[in-house]
């Protein structure tokens, strides 16, 4: 499959003022990540472990107290491979919303309260597409709501009108106007109930095959990732720990963390006690030598504890960063 993003070793670290000290979060610390043409590929793992400050990266979303400190971003357009770091920002903002796009976690946070949804629409279709009059991005929003199958009336409201479920397809629709080559969603669902979780989920598949598009989504619920994704990126602490296809890592999970998070499923007819990865995630600001997982870990040797973990092959498509792959 053709590549449509390439991330090469992205450092990307928050630089923070702290009680007059100058401190540094490793968020994003040398992670590889390539997105494939019509893939739906996901990022998992824990609060704090880096997935939505790497989006924002693979976004040129990074503003500060966000630094991009090393490493390359690609975005293949075509035979031409554009880094998207080194050129000017008004042609990083040319490929936003138009190669890729961006679902937050809030739909409130893209959608403006004091304008209605059509108004929305308009004013970001003319902004991008320059030549459309408001009419025909009116026009061009309405045949979208359409393919997507939502009702044209929501365009007449304001978004505090719609619930939050209908707010947060009107934000994918929004990201997905333009038919972007990727869509990025950082936990699209977060805060809805589960009914309203699985049609948002089918939405952005549904679009996802409609437009030929590729699918990054991040979202704590590994059920997710089993049954939409078919590339899986498992990150903790600003690192890339585990990665593969999405059915060899459930079937065969090699890092300790990601067979936690597996197991941390629950499955029908079994009542025994669910097990999650003991401890808490370490913090960004002081994190423990060697591998940062070691001190959860109850397979710990002495070498976790001083050595960062090389990453190994375990299959053609399935690489892992722990010591205990070595053998």
């Amino acid at each position: 499959m053709k590549t449509l993003i390439e991330a090469k070793k992205v450092k990307a670290y928050y630089v923070l003022e702290i009680f007059g000290k100058q401190r540094t979060v490793r968020a994003v610390d040398e992670v590889d990540l390539d997105v494939l043409e019509g893939s739906i590929h996901g990022i998992a793992g824990e609060s704090g472990c880096g997935k939505t400050t790497f989006l924002k990266v693979l976004f040129a979303a990074v503003e500060p107290p966000l630094r991009m400190v090393d490493g390359k971003v690609y975005y293949v357009d075509g035979t031409k491979a554009i880094d998207l770091y080194s050129v000017e920002e008004s042609e990083r903002k040319r490929f936003r919303w138009s190669f890729a796009s961006y679902v937050p976690q809030g739909s409130m946070s893209v959608l403006n309260p004091v304008l209605k949804i059509k108004d929305t629409f308009r004013d970001f279709i003319s902004s991008h597409l320059k030549g459309k009059n408001k009419n025909e991005a009116y026009e061009m929003a309405k045949e979208h709501l359409k393919e997507l199958g939502l009702p044209f009336k929501i365009l007449d409201a304001y978004p505090h009108q719609l619930s939050g479920g209908m707010r947060q397809r009107v934000t994918i629709a929004l990201a997905t106007v333009l038919k972007p080559k990727v869509i990025i969603a950082d936990e699209a669902t977060t805060a809805l109930d589960v009914v309203t979780q699985r049609a948002v989920i089918q939405l952005l598949k549904d679009i996802q095959t409609w437009q030929h598009s590729a699918l990054v989504l991040v979202t704590h619920d590994m059920g997710v990732h089993a049954n939409i994704t078919n590339l899986l990126s498992v990150m903790y602490a600003g690192k890339v720990i585990e990665e593969g296809r999405t059915e060899e890592l459930f079937d065969n999970p090699k890092h300790p963390y990601t067979q936690y998070l597996i197991k941390s499923l629950p499955r029908f007819g079994d009542r025994s006690k669910r097990e999650s990865p003991p401890g808490s995630p370490p913090s960004l600001l002081n994190l423990p030598s060697g591998c940062a997982f070691h001190p959860r870990c109850p397979f710990k040797m002495q070498k976790c504890e001083k050595e960062q973990p090389t990453t190994f092959k375990v299959s053609e498509s399935h690489k892992v960063a722990c010591w205990l792959a070595e053998g």
